[in-house]
C-alpha cells in the first residue's frame, strides 16, 4: 500500500501479545502479500476500509495510544487500530478516557497527540465534559466518536441518533461528520495537524455507519468516478517533520522592544505558564531566566517546567510585589485565576497565538510565535547588543531568593500548628488538611526527590497543598484547569502512569489528591490502573459529602437553613436525613473489590508512614487506594470568600452562622445599606477549627463537633 504500510508492518512485529508474538504484519497494511492472494483482498471482505486508512493516517500523525470504551458503530475501526499496533486501554466511562488521555498528553508536553474513542449516542455524550476540560487545558485529543446511518436524520426513529459533530463544535478546535471513505486520511491528517497547532486543543470525528459500511466501488460511480482513493490527500506531506507542530518567530522589532525593557527593568518577574509547557521548552525558559538572573514562578502545567528547586524560583509572587517594575509572561492563560493580571506592572507577553495575547495587560512589548523561538530571538538580540540585568536586578534576585527561603520555613511552621500536638488533632481522629499538605511534601521530598507527579482533584486539599507541593521535573502537577471540576483525577493519574512508561522514565508513583465526592464519581475506573498495574496511590481526602464544611459558614452545622424534609437529622418518608452529606465511604473495601490495596489512616501521628508505605507498595505492585479521613470544619478559603459570599447572598441574616455573618458583613456593605452598622466582624481563618461559640446552632450528631 505505501511507506506507512510498511512502518505499520515493523512495528507489528513487534508487538507482544499475552501468549504469543505476532511475527508477521496484517494482511490488510502488507501489499506484497496481497499480491500472492489467490482471491484478492476484499471479495471476501471488507477492503479498502475507513479503519485501514484511519489506521495509517493516525500513525503517520504520530498517534501510538487510545483511550475508550468501544461500541458496535466503531468496531470496524477500533480493530483496525488495534491491528496496526496502536494501543488501546479500555475504560468503563468514556469521560474518564478523556481525563487519561488528557494526563497523557500533559506529561508528553504535547509531542503527541492522543486518540480517545465513544460510540454513538451515549458514548460520546458521556465523554462531553471531559473534552470540555481538554478544550480549557489545550490538550491534543482526537475524540473518535459512533454516529448512525444518514439516511434517518432528524427522524427520530432509528438507534442511538446524535450528532456528535454539532454538540462537539462548540469545545473543539474542529468537529467534523465523515461521509464518505475517502475522506478519511484528508480529515484525519488536518486533525493531527490542528490539535498540535497553537494554541493545541482537541477536534472531534464522527464517523457514522455510513462510510463505515460503504465499499470502496462506490467512489466508483460517485462523481463519475473523480476523486481519487484518498482524496485531497499526499502520504508524509512534510516528510519526516508530518508529526511535528509548525513554528514560527516573532516582529524583530517587539524582539527588540522586549530585550531593552528587560535590560532596564530594575524588578522583574516572570511567571511561566501552560502553552510553555505544551511546547516544550523548559530549555530555553532555563537560559532565559539565567540569563536575565530574573526570580519567577509556574503556574498550572507549567509548574516545574523550570525545576521548582531552582534557586531563582520563588513560589507565588514575593510578599513586596508592588515593587515589581516589569511582568514577563511565557505562555501564561492569564485569565479568572489570575484576577486578569488587575494591578500588574507593565507586561512583555510571550503568546504562542494571537488568542493568546491578552488585551487587558499594558504591553510594551508582545512577541507572538512559537515560545521557544521567540525566547530564543530575545537571548540572541540581548547577547548580540551587549544587553543584560541591571544591577538593580541582581539585587532583586537576592531578595526573592531570601523570600523563598523564609516562606518555606512559614509554610512548615504553620502546618506544624495543626499537627498530633495540637489538642483537636490529639483528640479526634482527623487529619487536618494543612498538616497533610506539609506531609505530602516531605515524603515527596525525602523519599522520591520531588519527582512524583500529582493530580489535583479535592476542593478542599487544593488550597491547602498548592503552595505545599514542589516539583522537580516538567508535567507534574495536573488539575482540572478553568474546568475546576471533579472526578478527573482517576483518569488523568491513569494517562500520566501510561505516558511515563512510553517515555522510559523512572518508575515513580503518580499522586491523585482526590475528594471523597470525586473518587464517588471516577473511582471505578481505578480498575485500569489495577489492570496495568500502574504505580498510583489514589490519596482521598474523606471528609463526608460534597465540601460539608461549607456549612459552617453559611447553613449552620445540621444544614439548619435547608427545608425540613432536607436538613441533618429530620425524617423524610421513614429516612434520617444528611442534608448534602453523605456516611464516611470505606474506600479502603473499595480497593479490595477491584484487586487494589486499600489503606487507611485516621491519625495524624500516622499519616507520613502510612503515605511513604503506600507510594513504595505501589511502585512495585501498583495501585494503592489511601482513604483518609479529615477534619469536616475545613473549607477552602473560597468559601468564606467575596465570590462564594455572593453566591450566598441570599441567606437571612439572621439565620446566617457567625463566620457566614462576618464574611458578609466584610465584603458586601456597599451593597446591602443595612450593612453599615455590622463593624467588629473578622473573615474567618481556613484553617481554623471553630470553637463551640462559632457553631450558631446546636449541633445534632457528635460527628465531627469541636
Amino acid at each position: 500500500m505505501s511507506e506507512v504500510s510498511q512502518e505499520i508492518g515493523e512495528k507489528w512485529g513487534k508487538v507482544k501479545v499475552p501468549g504469543k508474538v505476532f511475527g508477521k504484519t496484517p494482511i490488510e497494511f502488507d501489499p506484497e502479500a496481497q499480491k500472492k492472494l489467490a482471491i484478492p483482498l476484499g471479495e471476501r471482505e471488507l477492503f479498502p476500509s475507513v479503519g485501514t486508512r484511519l489506521s495509517e493516517a493516525l500513525i503517520e500523525g504520530g498517534v501510538t495510544t487510545a483511550f475508550g470504551c468501544p461500541g458496535g458503530h466503531m468496531w470496524h475501526f477500533l480493530d483496525e487500530m488495534s491491528r496496526a499496533g496502536i494501543k488501546e486501554y479500555i475504560f468503563a466511562f468514556e469521560g474518564q478516557a478523556v481525563y487519561a488521555a488528557e494526563g497523557y498528553t500533559q506529561v508528553m508536553q504535547g509531542r503527541k497527540t492522543a486518540v480517545c474513542f465513544g460510540t454513538v449516542g451515549p458514548g460520546a455524550a458521556n465523554a462531553f465534559s471531559a473534552m470540555q476540560q481538554a478544550w480549557l487545558s489545550c490538550s491534543p485529543i482526537i475524540f473518535l466518536a459512533g454516529g448512525h446511518e444518514k439516511v434517518h436524520d432528524d427522524l427520530r426513529n432509528t438507534l442511538q441518533e446524535s450528532y456528535a459533530y454539532k454538540f462537539y463544535e462548540s469545545i473543539t478546535k474542529w468537529a467534523y461528520r465523515l461521509s464518505y471513505p475517502w475522506q478519511v486520511k484528508q480529515i484525519t491528517a488536518r486533525m493531527c495537524k490542528l490539535c498540535q497547532s497553537a494554541p493545541k486543543g482537541p477536534c472531534a470525528f464522527e464517523i457514522n455507519c455510513d462510510p463505515l459500511l460503504m465499499k470502496d466501488e462506490a467512489r466508483k460511480h460517485y462523481w463519475g468516478g473523480f476523486f481519487a482513493e484518498d482524496e485531497a490527500y499526499v502520504e508524509a506531506w512534510r516528510y519526516e517533520d508530518t508529526s511535528k507542530p509548525l513554528t514560527n518567530a516573532a516582529d524583530p522589532a517587539e524582539v527588540a522592544k522586549a530585550a531593552r525593557a528587560l535590560a532596564a527593568a530594575k524588578a522583574p518577574y516572570l511567571v511561566i505558564g501552560e502553552d510553555a509547557a505544551w511546547e516544550d521548552c523548559g530549555a530555553e525558559c532555563k537560559e532565559f531566566v539565567e540569563y536575565w538572573k530574573i526570580p519567577h514562578n509556574n503556574r498550572r502545567t507549567g509548574r516545574a517546567l523550570i525545576s521548582e528547586l531552582h534557586p531563582y524560583y520563588h513560589r507565588g509572587y514575593p510578599p513586596f510585589k508592588s515593587e515589581i517594575d516589569l511582568m514577563i509572561v511565557v505562555g501564561v492563560k492569564v485569565g479568572f485565576f489570575d484576577a486578569y493580571g488587575g494591578g500588574w506592572a507593565p507586561t512583555i507577553q510571550f503568546a504562542n497565538a494571537e488568542s493568546r495575547v491578552w488585551t487587558y495587560l499594558k504591553s510594551p512589548a508582545v512577541l507572538m510565535g512559537t515560545i521557544k523561538v521567540t525566547l530564543r530571538q530575545v537571548l540572541d538580540y540581548a547577547k548580540a547588543n551587549n544587553l543584560g540585568p541591571s544591577l538593580e536586578a541582581q539585587e532583586w534576585l537576592k531578595k526573592c531568593q531570601a523570600s523563598q527561603v523564609a516562606a518555606i520555613e512559614k509554610r512548615k511552621a504553620h502546618a506544624y500548628m495543626y499537627g498530633p500536638d495540637h489538642p483537636r488533632y490529639r483528640k479526634y481522629n482527623i487529619i487536618h488538611f494543612g498538616y497533610m499538605s506539609q506531609i505530602i511534601r516531605e515524603v515527596c521530598h525525602e523519599e522520591w526527590d520531588d519527582k512524583p507527579r500529582v493530580c489535583i482533584d479535592g476542593y478542599t486539599l487544593s488550597d491547602f497543598v498548592m503552595p505545599y507541593l514542589q516539583f522537580s521535573r516538567p508535567a507534574s502537577c495536573v488539575s482540572a484547569n478553568d474546568q475546576a471540576g471533579v472526578g478527573h483525577g482517576v483518569g488523568q493519574a491513569i494517562g500520566m502512569a501510561i505516558a511515563q512508561q512510553e517515555l522510559g522514565e523512572e518508575n515513580i508513583p503518580v499522586l491523585p489528591l482526590m475528594g471523597d465526592s470525586g473518587m464517588m464519581n471516577g473511582g471505578w475506573d481505578c480498575e485500569v490502573a489495577v489492570r496495568f498495574k500502574l504505580p498510583i496511590v489514589y490519596l482521598v481526602t474523606n471528609n463526608g459529602g460534597w465540601m460539608p464544611g461549607m456549612k459552617y459558614p453559611w447553613y449552620g452545622p445540621n444544614w439548619d437553613i435547608l427545608g425540613d424534609q432536607d436538613r441533618l437529622g429530620e425524617t423524610f418518608r421513614g429516612v434520617r436525613q444528611q442534608g448534602p452529606e453523605r456516611p464516611l465511604i470505606d474506600f479502603a473495601k473499595f480497593a479490595d473489590s477491584i484487586g487494589a490495596r486499600g489503606m487507611h489512616v485516621n491519625r495524624e501521628e500516622k499519616l507520613k508512614d502510612s503515605l511513604k508505605e503506600a507510594m513504595a507498595y505501589s511502585q512495585k505492585n501498583g495501585p494503592v487506594i489511601l482513604d483518609c479521613i479529615m477534619d469536616q470544619h475545613q473549607t477552602n478559603r473560597a468559601v468564606t470568600g467575596p465570590v462564594y459570599t455572593l453566591f450566598y447572598a441570599h441567606i437571612p441574616w439572621d439565620e446566617l452562622p457567625p463566620r457566614g455573618k462576618a464574611s458578609r458583613a466584610a465584603y458586601l456593605p456597599h451593597w446591602f445599606p443595612g450593612l453599615k452598622d455590622e463593624v467588629g466582624w473578622k473573615v474567618s481563618d481556613p484553617w481554623e477549627p471553630l470553637s463551640e461559640d462559632e457553631f450558631g446552632y446546636a449541633p445534632r450528631d457528635d460527628y465531627f463537633k469541636a
